[in-house]
């Protein structure tokens, strides 16, 4: 038995506990390439396993059909191996905390395109000139958005980008937008949402200002007229609302691809030796899951809330993800991640078996976390913070790997913790004397940065784009001399595009330093520092 669409129209799917479309999905492809609606940039795993099964839950009610042009918009490998070897379907493989598996074909993605190649490329401008398209979405990674390099200067592809003619096939996946919403209002203008569905504070905000960064930089090269950018920045012709997305969504493991095989799927191994993580035709993943959007869709959207979806202000949005992404899981999840890659932790679930971490993430939740949350309403912050902590860091079937959620840590601290301190200092800043959890990570980075394990022996760490720049800040640090340690964080945690802040501005500083002093006296100082002060 393959994932393919031979076999789910061949009924081949019957007598298994395998979901199946309740569409005709070769009849939802053809319209949707007609009149597509909905188009995405980043087909990976979280928008395959839950904003692809939501379009299919609300297409199984008999709405509308809302299929997704999947764009690929860097290497095309990717959507050969993970999409079109499968003929653009995926196989979600819900894991629940009991044991309990639920798997659903979903077929929801009507079309595949790899940017970078020509063909592929007409076809996407096609799409973005054709009225009927209300929203663009995204799931690209917060690097996906970054323009520039910590110098100020932008990017090589985008320096090459903005010395094209839009309408030129581009480098950088900003550009490449920006060049098609071009394209869009040259062949009138209709309106349409982007809409940023990465995990990062105010998506939103930061898609539209690399889009009208690059489109103001072609102005002044005299490539695009002022009305395209008045068109822009006019939010009734071009939206870009913020979201909150969660749903933890691992690697795919190798022992959902056995499991898979002994059912009988033959097609579901695990490739490797195509980029940095590997591909597969499922997506493992946990129940749990929460998209709040700003409701801005100037073309109209789909009924998304009628799957589950919350539509809302902006006001409600940024207090949910506030909650989230500054106190409630994110800031928990980094914590993990560095210390388990210090002490060798194999999983997430592992971790949380751990008392000295356990404690870390209940002191750095409920003790720092919670006090400057505001309720944002849709959910219960407590009930919140109560099923992280107690259903879905502890699901041992998830089998979420610290070094996963390491990646790009320099690049998640300004928001998981930044925001936090920032809200202390603006009403509390003695409460900053009382955190402990906080500068303890801050410490534990640090030490991570290092290269080296809590038992002296070398770790890998996850990619960064300041790994290289930052180790190279530590090089003169030495686990067992602590004497080493004098002044060598300073470049680092006086670093506002690191922290939120100059950490030397508050007290936080001096107790990062002295945890980072500890961690270093020696082998198993790591673990003896966090017993001490986290172990319940």
């Amino acid at each position: 038995m393959r994932l393919t669409l031979d076999t789910l129209e061949a009924n081949g799917f019957a007598g298994t506990d395998i979901e199946v479309p309740r569409f005709n999905v070769r009849a939802m492809r053809d319209e949707a390439r007609r009149q597509p609606r909905w188009a995405h940039f980043g087909p990976g795993n979280i928008f395959r396993v839950y904003i692809a099964r939501l379009a299919q839950d609300l297409m199984n009610l008999g709405e509308p059909q809302c299929g997704i042009s999947a764009i690929v918009p860097l290497l095309p490998t990717e959507l050969d191996v993970q999409l079109a070897a499968f003929d653009l379907l995926t196989l979600g493989v819900t894991l629940h905390a009991d044991g309990e598996t639920d798997l659903a074909v979903i077929g929801s993605i009507c079309e595949g395109l790899a940017y970078r190649r020509a063909d592929d490329f007409a076809r996407a401008t096609e799409l973005f000139t054709t009225p009927s398209l209300q929203i663009v979405s995204f799931t690209i990674t917060e690097k996906g958005y970054q323009l520039r390099t910590l110098d100020g200067s932008f990017q090589e592809p985008v320096r090459h980008d903005l010395e094209k003619d839009p309408a030129e096939p581009m480098s950088h996946t900003m550009a490449m937008l920006t060049g098609l919403l071009y394209q869009r209002f040259a062949a009138g203008g209709e309106p349409l949402a982007l809409l940023s569905c990465d995990n990062f504070s105010r998506n939103g905000d930061k898609l539209k200002d690399s889009v009208t960064t690059i489109a103001r930089q072609w102005h002044l090269r005299g490539k695009v007229k002022s009305d395209f950018l008045t068109w822009l920045n006019d939010e009734t012709r071009v939206s870009f609302p913020i979201s909150v997305i969660d749903k933890i969504t691992p690697r795919p493991a190798q022992a959902v691809s056995n499991r898979l095989q002994a059912l009988g799927l033959n097609d579901m191994a695990l490739k490797t030796d195509v980029g940095p993580t590997p591909l597969a035709g499922f997506v493992n993943t946990e129940p749990a899951e929460y998209l709040v959007i700003e409701d801005s869709f100037p073309n109209g959207r789909p009924r998304l809330e009628k799957v589950g979806v919350h539509f809302t202000d902006r006001r409600t949005c940024d207090r949910f993800e506030h909650m989230k992404v500054t106190a409630c899981l994110n800031p928990l999840h980094t914590a993990l991640a560095i210390t388990g890659v210090l002490l060798r932790k194999p999983t997430i679930d592992a971790e949380m078996h751990d008392p000295g971490l356990a404690g870390l993430v209940h002191r750095l939740g409920w003790d720092e976390g919670m006090p400057v949350v505001v309720d944002p309403g849709v959910v219960s912050p407590n009930d919140f913070l109560r099923e992280v902590e107690e259903e879905r860091f502890p699901n041992a079937f998830l089998g979420d790997t610290p070094q996963r959620i390491a990646t790009d840590t320099s690049q998640k601290i300004p928001i998981r913790f930044g925001e936090t301190i920032k809200a202390y200092l603006a009403t509390d800043a003695h409460g900053l004397d009382h955190l402990v959890a906080i500068p303890f990570v801050f410490s534990a980075w640090c030490r991570y940065l290092m290269g080296v394990g809590d038992d002296g022996e070398p770790i890998e760490l996850s990619p960064d784009p300041l790994l290289t720049e930052l180790r190279s800040v530590l090089s003169c640090v030495s686990l067992g001399e602590v004497a080493t340690a004098r002044g060598a964080l300073r470049p680092i945690l006086s670093r506002p595009e690191i922290f939120g802040i100059d950490l030397y501005t508050t007290p936080l500083a001096a107790k990062v330093e002295e945890f980072f002093a500890q961690m270093i006296v020696g082998p198993h100082a790591v673990r003896s520092l966090l017993d001490k002060e986290f172990a319940q």
